[in-house]
């Protein structure tokens, strides 16, 4: 019976069920949100171009009889490069020369011809002669009147005054054309001297023509003729022979295709020379160029193909590492964003009514706010221009383990070290900073949705 009993007590015990425990709050990251000046910036792609570029042409025919550079290196403006043979051009223009002198003297002796007295002295000549019958006609027509001649006296006076007056008119008429000949002949050995002076500075032309020098400062390239080479051009005036291109290295221009939307911002940021920095493909990924450059220049139409402008960014280059035809990376702040909430770029979550983040209210519970979130981030950063005021608790760790309404426990979250390259952020920023989402480099970055004023950027490239 006792031990019935016993046994009674202990299946008794056996039964009974402990109450279940209530799970500790869970633990989570808080950050204060907080006010900062934020710098929006664009990093659009581009392309390296000679900011002077010279083809070398050989205008005149003849063999290269030197080259007087190394590929490759910098040459200075007036260096002397190539020599075309120069003795058959130096044979024409001593021929010019003497035409001009040839020409100079029919100028003098139309100049100082004595066409013109010798007419003045036939016709003052045959006046004096007509004078002189006219006196004898007169003479014969008294001595007539008074019987003291007779009529065939005063018909051959008459006859003589009359050849004398028609001689008259004739030597007057050469007189004239002498006088009209002489201003010709003058006219016409000086046309002849003008003629055979441009001849000479043809020739002179020609013979300069066979010296190459570089018109600018540059990096020559390869020699595309070799000494002994026949260059010029063609017998029938053909293309001109190219001898060697010079492209001026520094500075260096980046072409930049800006979509046409972002015209008057673009404008804004060349007109005030904006800051641009470069990165390259380098060896270990990607590297910084040494030297910041500028925008300077914003071409004046618009591809109607694509709707984009051209702009351009001048790099110093000194040590020659950038070469044209290379694509590189910009970087330039395009915006500055004055006194902006911004909370943590992990805070921020997409939901189905857009972004928002997770708070702790007063009872230490978890709450969601709803904010409007801009795509620009800076050192981890993301920028709010809604919906949530300075100095608010965002958690930041921890939301994979909570819902809204749920008690927490609240420490100081520990953040990833800032990222010190400001950026944009979203669908349509370029990827240099690691707060950044995926995205194309060549996307235009837009600032912020629910502000565009304040958001959009200008110079995003396409």
């Amino acid at each position: 019976m006792g031990l019935a009993l016993v046994w009674g007590a202990a299946g008794s015990g056996c039964s009974k069920h402990e109450a279940p425990r209530t799970p500790p709050p869970p633990l989570v990251g808080v950050v204060e949100s907080r006010r900062m000046d934020i710098p929006v910036i664009d990093t659009p792609n581009g392309t390296t171009v000679a900011l002077e570029q010279v083809t070398l042409r050989a205008r005149v025919r003849g063999f290269i009889t030197e080259r007087l550079f190394e590929e490759g290196s910098f040459v200075k403006k007036g260096d002397l490069l190539f020599v075309i043979e120069e003795e058959p051009y130096k044979i024409a223009l001593e021929s010019a020369k003497a035409m001009q002198a040839q020409a100079e003297a029919a100028v003098r002796k139309a100049e100082q011809s004595k066409v013109r007295e010798t007419s003045a002295a036939r016709v003052a000549l045959d006046v004096a002669q007509l004078n002189l019958k006219r006196i004898e006609e007169r003479r014969a027509r008294a001595l007539l009147a008074r019987n003291a001649g007779s009529q065939e006296d005063l018909d051959r006076a008459e006859a003589d005054r009359k050849q004398y007056e028609a001689q008259v008119e004739a030597d007057q008429a050469n007189y004239d054309q002498a006088m009209a000949d002489y201003e010709i002949a003058i006219l016409a050995a000086k046309a002849q001297l003008d003629a055979a002076k441009a001849g000479v500075r043809d020739a002179e032309l020609d013979l300069g023509y066979c010296r190459m020098t570089a018109p600018i400062d540059g990096r020559i390239g390869i020699a595309l003729v070799k000494v002994g080479n026949l260059v010029g051009p063609g017998q029938e005036g053909g293309s001109y022979t190219e001898l060697a291109t010079i492209q001026q290295l520094d500075p260096i221009a980046v072409d930049i295709r800006i979509s046409s939307r972002y015209l008057d911002r673009a404008t804004q940021l060349v007109q005030q020379k904006t800051p641009v920095e470069l990165t390259r493909p380098g060896v270990e990924g990607e590297e910084r160029h040494q030297y910041n450059g500028q925008l300077y220049f914003i071409d004046n139409f618009i591809d109607e193909t694509t709707s984009t402008f051209l702009s351009k960014a001048s790099m110093p280059n000194p040590n020659g590492t950038l070469l044209p035809g290379e694509y590189v990376k910009l970087r330039m702040e395009i915006e500055q964003l004055k006194d902006v909430v911004v909370v943590p770029a992990q805070a921020v979550t997409e939901s189905e009514s857009g972004p928002v983040v997770y708070v702790i209210d007063k009872e230490g519970k978890v709450a969601v706010q709803g904010v409007q979130a801009g795509l620009t981030t800076y050192q981890g950063m993301r920028v709010l221009f809604g919906g949530l005021e300075a100095g608010v608790p965002v958690i930041v760790e921890g939301l994979q383990m909570i819902r809204p309404g749920m008690p927490v426990t609240v420490q100081p979250a520990t953040l990833a070290r800032p990222v010190e390259t400001p950026t944009t952020a979203g669908a349509d920023a370029p990827t240099e900073a690691p707060a950044a989402t995926d995205a194309p480099a060549s996307a235009a970055p837009k600032a912020a949705a629910p502000s565009p004023k304040k958001a959009e950027p200008a110079a995003g490239a396409h």
